[in-house]
């Protein structure tokens, strides 16, 4: 199963556990947590099935706050930043997610936000806590909503409410997340993996192999779309970065302030 940093995996009667590690950060994607979760995923690809069905959770207080706003270019203005490069690992693990052989059911906990939100829509299904927060941060940030997210969130709940959670970049807390369809189920937090592992084992007991073939079914009309959002918004939010708006997104974050974006 290998050893992993900044994840956490417990594999237990045909059910994984997968902890994204780094609670001191409220999850958020740096270090290498996204890269070891997208080979774990991969790993599950052999056709043993010794796993068959995954819950994906955050350790701490939130699932994911999406990226690392103390890595981005605005707040490192000496650092030389290509205008295009390939997908970073938080992209590629929501293509993992998509192609593992099982489903992939998050539990989501407390904030999911930014590249977050786009990670919990990557899994097959999600539950939350009773105090998730889901929202498209990265326009607060003056860069467009990646991960994903301008797929995946149309997918979910149509063109004209994705539209708005991007653009207002507001909180959908998690009664509003179970009526968007955001979720199928909203349970108290200290029943929130229990609840995840127990649809898990569900799965788990089911035919592995129509199964994957079901998954691979569903998602198969997804697939072209999402990689070609993927790579326009990888061109995007490269040349964001180097706006002075994108400057101050990041700027205006690290300084604990509103930003004051100037269409420039």
């Amino acid at each position: 199963m290998g050893e992993y940093k900044d994840i956490i995996v417990e594999e237990q009667d045909g059910v994984a556990l997968l902890k994204l590690n780094r609670p001191e950060k409220l999850n958020s994607m740096g270090g290498t947590m996204m890269a070891e979760a997208a080979a774990y995923l991969d790993s599950l690809n052999s056709g043993e099935y010794r796993v068959r069905a995954v819950v994906m959770t955050g350790e701490g207080r939130a699932f994911c706050a999406g990226g690392d706003v103390t890595g981005f270019p605005g707040a490192n203005p000496d650092r030389v930043r290509p205008a295009w490069r390939r997908p970073h690992p938080d992209h590629s693990t929501i293509t993992a997610m998509r192609n593992c052989d099982v489903p992939v059911i998050g539990a989501i906990n407390g904030y999911a936000v930014g590249g977050g939100f786009g990670l919990a829509l990557g899994t097959d299904f999600r539950i939350c806590s009773e105090d998730a927060i889901f929202q498209v941060s990265q326009i607060k940030r003056g860069i467009t909503a990646d991960v994903g997210l301008p797929f995946l969130l149309q997918a979910t709940v149509g063109t004209q409410r994705a539209m708005e959670l991007i653009a207002t970049a507001r909180r959908v807390d998690a009664k509003e997340a179970l009526a968007l369809g955001l979720v199928l189920e909203v349970v108290p937090r200290e029943q929130l993996i229990e609840r995840a592992l127990e649809i898990a084992r569900s799965v788990a007991k089911g035919p592995p192999l129509a199964i994957s073939a079901a998954k691979r079914l569903v998602f198969t009309p997804h697939s072209e779309a999402l990689n070609r959002v993927e790579e326009m918004t990888g061109m995007f939010v490269g040349k964001l970065f180097e706006t002075e708006d994108g400057v101050e997104g990041a700027r205006s974050f690290l300084e604990k302030r509103e930003p004051v974006f100037k269409g420039r």
